[in-house]
């Protein structure tokens, strides 16, 4: 059944929704394949409800925009779990058990810098960047 922008937007948010919530219910009962199997039957559903879309939703304005605000939310998590795992380990004298979450949150931040700044130079010369000639 073809829908519209706004139905399959609905749709998709319900499926998230649903998935991540039904995916967090195995996870307390410490399930990892019906967790597994959760995830991989919302991403099918996701998929269907995301090809029954009868009218294009995107256009190059729409890409740009998506493009910013994934660079601005990377940058804003890589920036806040750095400085709260710097925190977390300096707190380890007062609070030796968030060590742990610390060294995990800065070296999650470092993982992510560095695979931003991997990808960007894939991208920046799949592209076709020239650098420029300033003699």
């Amino acid at each position: 059944m073809p829908m519209d922008a706004k139905t399959s937007r609905i749709c998709r948010m319900v499926i998230i929704v649903g998935t991540v919530a039904i995916a967090g219910w195995f996870a307390v009962m410490a399930e990892a394949a019906l967790v597994l199997a959760s995830a991989a039957v919302g991403a099918v559903l996701y998929h269907l409800c995301r090809s029954r879309i009868k009218e294009v939703v995107a256009d190059e304005r729409d890409e740009r925009v998506s493009e910013r605000a994934a660079k601005v939310a990377v940058e804003a998590f890589a920036a806040a779990s750095a400085l709260v795992g710097v925190l977390l380990i300096a707190a380890r004298n007062e609070h030796p058990e968030l060590i742990n979450a610390g060294f995990a949150l800065a070296f999650s931040a470092c993982a992510l810098m560095i695979l931003y700044s991997a990808l960007y130079g894939y991208y920046n010369r799949r592209y076709g960047f020239e650098p420029c000639d300033e003699e």
